[in-house]
């Protein structure tokens, strides 16, 4: 097969990060089916699954965009550790409710 003109080798450190993009996704869906989680009742108990997911689904589309989007990529991954500090955040404040 041949490369098209356009086309940028991808990095080692891209393909990493698109391995563990995947590795994320799969261990977010884990944790949504998980019954250990925190799962309160109504939607308190819902907001930690999404933000879960969420981060570990904007960090893989930040890491499967095209190598000469980088400002896409790295607001994608800003969005991926804001969603995983709030979280983090959102699990701690549920392991405190009676």
């Amino acid at each position: 097969m041949e490369k098209k003109e356009n086309q940028v080798e991808l990095s080692v450190g891209m393909k990493v990060c698109r391995v563990v993009g995947i590795v994320l996704v799969i261990a977010a869906i884990g944790y949504i089916i998980w019954p250990g989680d925190f799962d309160h009742k109504g939607i308190v108990g819902y907001v930690d699954d999404f933000m879960v997911f969420m981060a570990a689904f904007t960090f893989a589309h930040g890491s499967f965009q095209r190598p000469e989007r980088r400002y896409i990529r790295r607001q994608l991954y800003m969005l991926s550790s804001l969603f995983a500090l709030l979280a983090l955040c959102w699990v701690i404040m549920l392991a405190f409710i009676q």
